[in-house]
């Protein structure tokens, strides 16, 4: 089979090029430009790429079309396929139509920590023996890469609650019919999409319709959205959490020799586990995909050693350079609660050592003042803060513009140090500027490439 991805630079697009060649098909694809690491990743995968987009990219002889999410109408490709009427899917109806169908599907949905959860279910179920198919949004460190075909009987899907395409402004995840669901914790985001609360309620709420009843649905009970989803959920539920209320109860965690310890009891019973993994949200990550395993009836000691072995995912809590008795750590949190989760992580990985936060406000929300209210109250576990500028701020309104002086002044008024500055090259000149033989942690926060700050960092002698 011969297709066609238009938008195929895209991290989603890129992974569903690599398995339809791992499928044994033709890929071409075109996009607007190609950057690293991509554009080695899809020329290692021989896909005949084209830039800028034309009409004449599409070959005669295609057979599918894939229209990427940031195609619109206009776009010339996009005409050229519904003018002659070729064949055409959205990302994530040709992941469900050509991947996912025939197979037990599993979605891991929610706000925070999906891509983690979805990277060790995947895991766990490799390590169980069932080759699963599996497709994720960041790059987990335990594949070679962030999709795979899998000859076993599931497939993993990270389900993204954003839009489909310009011919389907439905959310991408109702494409992929869960026969499991896991919906980590839910916080109200992605406000371009989603003017109001009850629309990104609406939208889990939907995807919870579409369990079967003879599937299960595994739930974080420790927020308040997640409960009002599952509330009218005609299949099987089981709640984890560190609260009350939890079916499974994330209990007895402590920090010592490299990892953290915790035990999950359920029915009475207590199962110990271990992982290389700093701070409570991964804990609850786990405890998802665990749960999943034992509804599986996998033996609980595999179990314990796809926990033991899962190494986390690129861009989450990522140890990116150590110099002297300063360490440099990467991470991709862009909402408030995220950010001071991995703040807290960094905490208690590093008691004693001074933190300090190196932020780019660059996410739809984070760079609005949405946030304005809570944003400054994620950063109170550390120490100091540098905010580079909003990114690209002159496309947003003033009066809708995250307001970085308030934030300063709300920080200082705790007690922190903090600096406002321009640009990368400013944090550059603060980042060698500081002194390697303090005990100290330097976070680095942002969903973007951050001025390419963290090759900087790796390469610091």
């Amino acid at each position: 089979m011969k297709v066609f991805l238009s938008g195929i630079a895209g991290t989603g697009m890129s992974a569903l090029a690599g398995l339809f060649k791992e499928k044994g098909d033709e890929v071409w694809g075109s996009d607007a430009a190609f950057y690293p690491p991509v554009d080695g990743i899809l020329k290692d995968m021989k896909v005949k790429l084209f830039s800028p987009y034309k009409a004449e990219n599409i070959p005669p002889d295609v057979d599918v079309c894939v229209i990427g999410n940031v195609i619109g109408r206009g776009n010339p490709e996009a005409e050229h396929i519904l003018d002659n009427g070729l064949e055409y899917y959205s990302l994530a109806e040709a992941l469900y139509r050509f991947f996912i169908k025939g197979k037990k599907s599993i979605v891991v949905a929610g706000t925070h920590g999906k891509t983690t959860i979805t990277s060790f279910v995947a895991h766990l179920l490799a390590v169980a023996g069932q080759s699963p198919g599996f497709f994720i949004g960041g790059k987990p460190n335990n594949f070679a890469a962030n999709y795979g075909l899998g000859s076993g009987p599931y497939f993993v899907s990270e389900g993204d609650e954003y839009e489909t395409a310009f011919f389907d402004r439905s959310s991408k995840f109702l494409k992929y019919h869960p026969f499991y669901l896991i919906i980590s914790a839910l916080e109200y985001d992605h406000l371009d999409f989603f003017p109001d609360e009850k629309l990104y309620l609406k939208s889990f709420t939907n995807l919870v319709n579409q369990v079967p009843a003879g599937g299960l649905i595994i739930v974080n009970n420790d927020f308040e959205m997640n409960r009002q989803v599952i509330k009218k959920a005609f299949t099987p539920l089981v709640t984890y959490g560190c609260g009350d209320g939890a079916a499974v109860l994330i209990r007895d965690i402590r920090r010592s020799d490299g990892c953290t310890h915790f035990t999950l009891r359920w029915n009475d019973r207590d199962m110990h586990f271990k992982t290389p993994l700093p701070g409570r949200y991964n804990l609850w990550n786990l405890a998802a995909g665990i749960i999943l395993g034992l509804h599986l009836d996998f033996p609980p000691e595999t179990i314990a050693r796809a926990v033991e072995s899962f190494a986390g995912v690129e861009r989450r809590f990522s140890i990116i350079h150590q110099k002297g008795n300063t360490v440099f750590i990467e991470d991709f949190a862009h909402h408030p609660t995220a950010i001071k989760g991995v703040i807290n992580g960094v905490k208690e990985l590093y008691p004693g050592k001074k933190i300090i936060v190196l932020f780019e406000p660059r996410s739809w929300s984070l760079r609005r003042n949405f946030f304005q209210k809570t944003l400054a109250g994620s950063f109170f576990d550390s120490d100091e803060v540098v905010i580079k500028e909003v990114f690209e701020k002159e496309k947003i309104p003033e009066t809708e513009r995250l307001d970085l002086p308030k934030i300063k002044a709300e920080l200082e008024g705790a007690g922190k140090r903090v600096l406002l500055v321009p640009d990368g090259a400013a944090i550059r000149e603060y980042i060698l500027g500081l002194d390697w033989r303090q005990p100290q942690a330097v976070l680095l926060i942002s969903n973007g490439s951050f001025d390419n700050l963290p090759a900087f960092i790796k390469n610091l002698s």
